[in-house]
């Protein structure tokens, strides 16, 4: 871990006026659940804590803000990008994020953001939402919402069953998704739900 030049002393305010302290290294890493060998800088732009994570195995690249929202402490996952297709899919950023929501709520963070996207290679509008992120459908998806599935308002709702997540994965928006890290939320009933799931089917194979 490593603070941008010129910036450790306004990282270190900002530090102090989210967290009450200035942050250990290691924690800072751990608000972006950086792998082992990861690198993470430290900067501050615009009133905002800035991280920046590269991975030289999976040559991934990753990109943090934390900020205040009146009283809540947000952690926003701006971009993560993994660049060596063979380590894409093997779980190595559900392994991440679980870091990073142990990590963040030991600190204090009240919810992680992020606007999750879907393009050639994103497919985070699926991706997060099976991790426990969430927010209300958008009007006109919920216009168009089959049979059996109008009645469900948020993202969380509609991946809690088999045909809601078949339809998301074909029908799908980008959208700008929270992940709410109190103990007991939706949220991490959601991802304690997925990972015992991934084990599962991990068991069954092998």
């Amino acid at each position: 871990m490593a603070f941008l030049l010129g910036e450790q002393r306004a990282a270190q305010r900002l530090s102090h006026r989210l967290f009450g302290r200035s942050l250990r290294r290691w924690e800072y890493a751990g608000l972006t659940g950086a792998p082992n060998l990861a690198t993470v800088e430290v900067g501050a732009t615009e009133g905002r804590l800035y991280l920046e994570l590269r991975d030289p195995v999976s040559r991934m690249r990753g990109y943090y803000y934390l900020f205040r929202d009146g009283t809540s402490v947000v952690l926003l996952n701006d971009a993560i990008r993994i660049d060596v297709p063979e380590m894409r899919g093997r779980g190595l950023g559900l392994q991440m994020f679980r870091r990073q929501v142990r990590n963040a709520a030991a600190l204090g963070v009240d919810r992680i953001e992020t606007v999750a996207g879907r393009g050639r290679d994103e497919n985070g509008y699926y991706t997060w939402p099976r991790y426990g992120f969430d927010g209300a459908v958008p009007a006109p998806i919920q216009r168009l919402l089959p049979s059996g599935l109008r009645r469900r308002r948020t993202i969380a709702d509609l991946m809690s069953c088999e045909k809601g997540r078949k339809w998301w994965k074909e029908h799908g928006v980008p959208m700008s998704l929270r992940f709410d890290l109190a103990a007991s939320s939706t949220s991490r009933r959601a991802l304690a739900r997925y990972v015992r799931a991934r084990r599962c089917i991990a068991t069954n194979i092998t």
